[in-house]
């Protein structure tokens, strides 16, 4: 039984690739550009929340547990038409909600003085992911699921990774793992960019502005069915890229320091002494991302 059950997992896996908004890389060098940015208070306050855990450490946990609560997968993405903009009696009904309004949500529950512990921490690392999620412009249009129906091949192979290469699943990770940086280095890669292209002013804004410039630019990126996604295609594409996670990296700092970081260790009185969830992990040690490509599912967000 226990050999059928083992076969059974292996066939799915196969067959229903995970994605992780940007991927677990993508999600975790955003981490690292937002720790870069935070205030000192806030870091006093993230650590009551988290322990001794990085945000880069927990950046994946939405993706972690969507298979353990289904009911959390359209919180990944906003379906705006292409072309339209953001309308949230289309986009983002109940009961499935979307990125948009689950970052709002999420963000009251985090400043919510008599919320318990748990569900402040929790509200925390699903703002971590969201907001990194809503900045991966494929996450933010509606057409052929956010383009994990639009098949492609990337640098000449129609395999990427472990999986046949989507769209989406190009965006989400083989354009980071091409890079062939470990997290460290894209961060630092990121602050230098945030230095030249000034990017800090352009750290504020909603998430409902957010959704609908990767909409513009999802767009722009967007190919048709059976593409060849060469290597002007990725010259030109990681420039995006690189922008869209420093601006996701600046945004979720300001957003942190705008809302926890203006409150008082009283006020997460509630919050102290922390057992960290079991789901969270010491990030691993540093590697090449492209290392880890074959363990990186590529596309079909909607599993």
């Amino acid at each position: 039984m226990l050999k059928k059950l083992v076969a059974v997992l292996l066939v799915f896996l196969a067959v229903c690739p995970a994605s992780f908004g940007w991927g677990h890389e993508g999600h975790q060098i955003i981490g690292t550009v937002a720790e870069d940015h935070l205030d000192e208070t806030t870091k006093v306050m993230i650590q009551s929340l988290l322990g001794n855990s990085h945000l880069y450490s927990i950046a994946s946990w939405a993706d972690d547990v969507r298979r353990e609560r289904p009911d959390t997968k359209a919180w990944h993405y906003v379906d705006i038409p292409m072309g339209g903009k953001y309308d949230a009696s289309r986009d983002c009904a109940l009961p499935d909600s979307c990125v948009v309004l689950k970052i709002n949500d999420f963000l009251k529950v985090l400043t919510d003085k008599n919320a318990k512990r748990d569900q402040r921490a929790e509200a925390l690392k699903f703002i971590v992911h969201f907001v990194g999620d809503i900045h991966q412009p494929l996450h933010a249009v509606g057409e052929a699921k956010g383009g994990n129906g639009v098949r492609v091949r990337f640098l000449g192979d129609d395999r990427c990774g472990r999986y046949e290469c989507n769209l989406h699943g190009v965006w989400d990770t083989s354009i980071i793992l091409h890079t062939a940086l470990n997290r460290q280095e894209y961060g630092q890669h990121l602050e230098e960019l945030i230095r030249s292209q000034k990017l800090d002013s352009e750290d504020g804004g909603t998430p409902e502005q957010w959704a609908n410039e990767s909409q513009r630019l999802a767009r722009a990126a967007w190919v048709q069915d059976g593409a060849n996604l060469d290597e002007n295609y990725y010259q030109k594409e990681i420039k995006l890229v690189d922008r869209q996670m420093a601006l996701a990296g600046l945004r979720l700092a300001k957003l942190l320091n705008d809302s926890i970081g203006k409150m008082t260790p009283r006020d997460f009185a509630s919050a102290r002494q922390p057992n960290v969830p079991a789901q969270i992990s010491p990030a691993p040690p540093a590697q090449a991302v492209g290392e880890a490509s074959s363990l990186i599912g590529m596309g079909n967000r909607r599993f």
